[in-house]
């Protein structure tokens, strides 16, 4: 069953990037790229901010994510259409299914040869969006452009135009396709170079122009070309090249809608606060918990030793942040009690909450307290209790079930506790941005089937976390990778069905 499927993604490969349109949509890429340097200029973006990018930047990374998106999208479809959908309209299909290859072969293979071109193409359009942000915005006229981005482009560009034509001319090669072929190194070795060559012609350190987070988010963009791209393997096993394309412009416009349209109906709960300060009534937080590595991490941040970082006066609570301390193994803490008071891990433990702002409604004593990172209640950190008797005086014997409960309210300041005999299991007490609740969020599984079944383009659109100058998890990547492969198993699913009761002759 392999060399089947091996022998057609071959020959689709071929045809794909053979196809006049494969090396004309890579030329608009590189166009558009172009243009972006000059048009997005006028964002007044700040330039201090730090990050990856910044000021103008930002919309040109903004705009350049999109353009490879649409255009990638563009591509799939018309690539896959001429593999599938025109086969079968020439009959030129049933010379292979004349033969012993089983129709969900057939599929794979086309898949797979799809998606190989579809990875020269994404290549090569991310490595023009990585020349774009090397070279950046021209804001002004007399600003000087970059020239070796400039001149590395140009070189990569009319040398692959230029070889291919001469492989076409002496050895009959076919010009898209070796053109191509040849563009998807020279463009990158183009970049690694521009990351060596200061705008003035001087060498620099390529540590200052690579962009690790804008690669990442690159990639989960590719992630969500190939999930499109089996989209329209599987449109093109029934319809033509213009329904093809119109289809998967219109699920990729849902799917960047899903969480507005779908999504915001699944989780039912309202945020009545949000946390500014979580703080602890024996004047400790996790910092007096880990004070070596908080020291040790700080001064190595700062290039200077503990002494010296000591000497300086600076706060080492600036430059390590709490999500860090609470990724340590805490076990030689789970005896002290101090800790466990300050973690919110026993019973009668308290912490003193001050709100950003007046709770959106009136807070009582013996009102259940919820808190989470998300606004609407996804992934409540507080597990779910039974609600207080509120005829009781919420003490730390109170009743013998577990509970997390305002023991006291003043103006924007309020004590929680642990109330009960047993313990409420919690992982972390709440941080400053916590989103405060009075009850656990309830699921509606109607609007999460659909939610789930419509490809979410949000969760591959990584751009606002680089822009934003929020990291971007290493574990947050597999599971969108997770997501992709789920959503191409299903719709390459549905390509086999639609093409196992296609006529094809």
């Amino acid at each position: 069953m392999i060399t089947p499927i091996l022998t057609i993604a071959r020959n689709a490969f071929k045809e794909s990037i053979r196809q006049p349109v494969f090396f004309i949509m890579l030329l608009l890429a590189a166009f558009i790229q172009l243009i972006n340097t000059w048009i997005v200029g006028f964002t007044m973006g700040a330039k201090n901010v730090p990050g990856e990018v910044s000021g103008d930047n930002k919309m040109l990374l903004d705009v350049s994510m999109g353009g490879v998106f649409l255009l990638g999208i563009i591509l799939a479809a018309f690539i896959s259409t001429a593999a599938i959908s025109r086969e079968i309209e020439n009959k030129t299909v049933l010379t292979v299914v004349s033969k012993p290859v089983g129709r969900t072969s057939i599929i794979l293979g086309k898949f797979l040869g799809i998606s190989g071109a579809m990875f020269v193409a994404i290549g090569i359009m991310i490595a023009f969006l990585l020349m774009g942000i090397r070279h950046g915005i021209l804001s002004t006229a007399a600003q000087e452009p970059n020239l070796p981005v400039i001149l590395m482009s140009v070189i990569a560009i009319f040398g692959s135009i230029a070889l291919g034509a001469i492989g076409n001319y002496f050895y009959g090669w076919s010009f898209g396709q070796a053109a191509s072929l040849l563009l998807l190194p020279m463009i990158w070795i183009g970049y690694i170079v521009t990351l060596f060559i200061h705008e003035d012609w001087t060498m620099m350190s390529p540590v200052e122009n690579i962009k690790p987070q804008i690669m990442l988010a690159c990639v989960c963009l590719a992630m969500a070309l190939f999930v499109m791209t089996a989209l329209a393997t599987a449109i093109s096993t029934r319809l033509g090249q213009v329904l093809t394309i119109t289809i998967c412009t219109a699920v990729f416009l849902v799917g960047l809608l899903s969480n507005y349209w779908f999504g915001r109906g699944i989780y039912e709960n309202e945020r009545v606060g949000q946390v500014s300060i979580a703080a602890s009534p024996l004047d400790l937080d996790l910092y007096d918990f880990h004070k070596d590595y908080v020291w040790d991490l700080a001064a190595k941040r700062n290039r200077k030793t503990v002494e010296e970082f000591i000497e300086s006066k600076l706060d080492p609570r600036g430059y390590v942040s709490l999500k860090e301390l609470l990724a340590l193994d805490d076990s030689e803490l789970r005896d002290d009690d101090a800790y466990q008071e300050v973690m919110l891990r026993k019973p009668g433990a308290r912490l003193i909450i001050t709100l950003l702002g007046p709770p959106t409604v009136e807070l009582k004593l013996g009102d259940s307290f919820y808190y989470g990172s998300s606004p609407s209640g996804v992934g409540l950190i507080t597990p779910t209790f039974e609600p207080f008797d509120k005829s009781i005086v919420p003490e730390k014997d109170a009743r013998a079930e577990p509970a997390l409960v305002i023991t006291a309210v003043n103006d924007n300041r309020l004590v929680i506790q642990q109330v009960g005999r047993e313990t409420l299991s919690i992982a972390r007490p709440p941080m400053a941005g916590d989103s405060i609740f009075l009850q656990p969020t309830v699921i509606h599984p109607a609007p999460l089937v659909v939610w789930s079944l419509v490809p979410n383009m949000q969760a591959f659109w990584l751009l606002d976390a680089v822009t934003q100058n929020q990291p971007i998890p290493g574990s947050h990547v597999i599971l969108i990778f997770f997501y992709g492969l789920c959503q191409i198993t299903v719709f390459l699913s549905l390509a086999v069905i639609l093409f196992q009761g296609r006529d094809v002759g």
